[in-house]
């Protein structure tokens, strides 16, 4: 499996089920004296029914404003888990002339066992409408996102089993009976017939695959062009069915398929057999495997040629950063295809494929928390290096103590004054005191500081790449801090926070973008912040062939990288201590680890520790027996690696088999100097490059 660069560079991201009954509302409101006619109507981002999973969603709130005059108000979503030690809302103000109806997306961030509600409300504090509220499902589900107006995919292969071969819960392979396949459809604008779909790459956190015509795609905005090409850039999966040929020449699929797109005949791999695996006999509803398309089908299959394009099961397929494009050799939303089982398996196998392509993306956009914070909170924590002044402290009033005591006393009695005793212990208290006063100033500042740890994931030679941002703040005085994204499509939320506070936050979305506001800064402690957004790699850094049994790497991302190592399929690992920017090396100039004694018990452990997650085999990092290869260059980077490896999880593949993968430090970090208003001191950001593509 190859990735290559495409030329489209940043393109511009128990379950618990609702009340069906609650999916949507839609009622006048009468007014306190007047009577105030407002119809609100709430939904799931991706359709009435769909299920919420940990980690961030979207919903749409679709207001109609039925008075004479223009009405203000905000829309509110709030969740919170059931012991309320977690809480987060996120607000949007809107304005609705006379007559007229707007749609608001508002960005949700939810927590397992947790449930949401989202209403709307006018500025007088009237409530409109009925306050939409759900469940938050525990498990993991396959979602597939119809973006047709009226689905007929639901009816033919809603609740069909699926059998991804990767299961995060940890379940078996095959999750007991099986998950099935959820079919999800946005809404559509009733005033211009465009889909609403997400503005935020991590909005669409909950969706494996996204389905959707050439004809459609073409009336998406800018907005959510951008937030869908982050989507597939972080790792997600986007197929087109091409409605009508001139489609073809469109710069946005283009721009996914890495070059201009011809015409051509289906490709072999296409017709090929495929074999769905059988379904159990409990399974609700279940896709036959079926050896070719019905003649209907057949006779409008297509090919397509150009770009970084490739033959597959689907019709032509091409990388694009972490995820995958498709153009459909077939419209499965459409009659013959939509009730054709070979048309249908193959929407299936895609989707899974979807689905399982999650275990090689260290963090998805949007996806739920990590397992544990502590490790990022300790690189962030500018306490972890004062501990020295507590051992200080010790000592001194070890000092004070013998001082005061039996030395103070004893000098005193043998001079025959034991009572002027009394009179230098307030003195040495006090010397004690200020003593320890001057280390504790010294040891944590008297300035409130800043510090980042950011996580870059990219495509081989892709110049934009997805990014998990950890950033930290610390003040020596309680305060309030806003919080602001770093671009506009990225969201926000707390992901740590010192005892006794707890987490409270509100995230306000308004034209000015999305930013956390009141976040609570304790005295001498850090909060911790995390980010989901994107990075700017420069022009990329590219991992392509040399000498046809060889490998260069190549950075073009304006900054060195630091301790690199790259992960070589069916041979070793090799190390680089620098890459400078606009260099290129080739890989087998590298220090083999295997030749190194810290090196070969680092690939002892990461080949021996492998990790089952359903019938996928998941390579571990092993950071923690990184240390003696990459501190000599790079002091730090070992625990910061551990760090992330240990808040990802064991349920994620850091070295998939099939291609070549390359994790390094970026020196000088992205480049800032200050964050809310607090001096950075420490912007770490480390790089996850996968694959092969790129400018030779």
């Amino acid at each position: 499996m190859k990735r290559f660069v495409s030329t489209f560079g940043a393109l511009g991201a128990g379950l618990l089920w609702a009340s069906l009954s609650g999916a949507t509302s839609i009622e006048p409101v009468p007014g306190k004296a007047a009577g105030l006619q407002v119809a609100v109507e709430i939904t799931p981002m991706f359709g009435a029914g769909t299920p919420i999973q940990p980690g961030y969603t979207g919903f749409l709130v679709r207001v109609q404003n039925n008075e004479q005059q223009p009405v203000r108000g905000e829309v509110e979503m709030e969740s919170r888990l059931y012991s309320n030690q977690f809480r987060y809302r996120a607000t949007a103000p809107f304005v609705v002339g006379a007559g007229a109806a707007v749609m608001v997306r508002l960005p949700a961030h939810a927590s397992a066992y947790g449930d949401v509600k989202v209403s709307a409300h006018s500025d007088d504090g009237q409530e409109l409408g009925t306050p939409f509220s759900i469940g938050v499902t525990s498990s993991p589900g396959v979602l597939l996102l119809d973006v047709t107006e009226t689905s007929r995919l639901r009816g033919t292969m809603h609740d069909a089993w699926i059998a991804p071969q990767y299961a995060p819960m940890g379940a078996g392979p095959t999750y007991g009976s099986g998950p099935t396949l959820q079919i999800g459809s946005p809404r559509f604008d009733p005033a211009t017939g465009d889909p609403v779909l997400p503005d935020r790459a991590a909005v669409y956190a909950p969706v494996s695959a996204v389905l959707i015509r050439s004809d459609i795609l073409a009336r998406v905005s800018a907005a959510e062009l951008d937030a869908l090409s982050g989507f597939v850039l972080g790792g997600g999966t986007l197929a087109v069915a091409v409605a009508r040929p001139e489609d073809i020449r469109s710069p946005v699929l283009a721009a996914f398929a890495g070059g201009d797109i011809s015409s051509a005949s289906p490709h072999s791999e296409t017709l090929r057999e495929l074999r769905l695996p059988m379904a159990p006999s409990n399974a609700s509803k279940s896709i036959p495997s079926t050896e070719s398309p019905s003649d209907d089908v057949a006779k409008a299959l297509a090919g397509f040629s150009g770009g970084n394009l490739r033959g597959t099961r689907y019709g032509a397929s091409a990388y694009y950063g972490l995820g995958e494009f498709h153009l459909l050799a077939f419209d499965p939303t459409q009659k013959p295809a939509v009730d054709d089982p070979w048309a249908q398996g193959r929407v299936l196998d895609m989707t899974r494929r979807a689905f399982d392509r999650r275990s090689t993306v260290i963090y998805r956009q949007g996806s739920q928390g990590g397992y544990t914070s502590d490790g990022i909170r300790k690189q962030l924590d500018p306490n972890e290096g004062s501990r020295w002044a507590i051992a200080v402290a010790a000592l001194l009033l070890i000092v004070y103590a013998i001082f005061a005591g039996p030395v103070n006393f004893t000098l005193n009695a043998n001079k025959g004054k034991p009572l002027r005793a009394l009179f230098w212990l307030p003195i040495f208290a006090a010397i004690t005191f200020f003593a320890i006063v001057t280390i504790g100033f010294a040891a944590k500042g008297v300035r409130g500081r800043a510090r980042h740890l950011t996580l870059v994931e990219a495509g081989a030679g892709m110049t934009k790449a997805s990014a998990r941002r950890w950033r930290g703040f610390f003040s020596p005085r309680a305060k309030d801090l806003t919080v602001r994204t770093t671009d506009s499509t990225s969201v926000v939320n707390t992901a740590f926070v010192s005892s006794p506070a707890t987490i409270n936050d509100h995230l306000l979305v308004d034209r000015d973008g999305a930013r956390l506001v009141d976040v609570a800064a304790l005295p001498w402690q850090t909060v911790v912040i995390r980010e989901d957004g994107f990075a700017d790699l420069g022009e990329g850094i590219a991992i392509v062939p040399e000498n046809e049994t060889d490998l260069a790497i190549i950075n073009r991302s304006g900054r060195d990288l630091r301790s690199a190592i790259i992960m070589v399929p069916k041979d070793t690992a090799r190390y680089f201590a620098k890459i400078k920017d606009g260099e290129k090396v080739v890989v087998s100039t590298g220090l083999r680890l295997d030749a190194t004694t810290e090196g070969k018990a680092w690939l002892s452990a990461v080949s021996a520790t492998g990790t089952r997650s359903g019938s996928l085999v998941l390579q571990p990092l092993r950071a923690g027996s990184l240390t003696k290869i990459l501190d000599a260059d790079a002091p730090g980077l070992a625990d910061a690696w551990s760090a992330l490896e240990v808040n990802a999880g064991g349920q994620v593949n850091w070295f998939p088999e099939d291609v070549p993968v390359l994790l390094a430090q970026l020196d000088g970090g992205e480049g800032r100097t200050s964050d809310t208003g607090l001096k950075l001191e420490q912007d770490r950001v480390l790089v996850r490059v996968v694959g092969q593509g790129g400018r030779p």
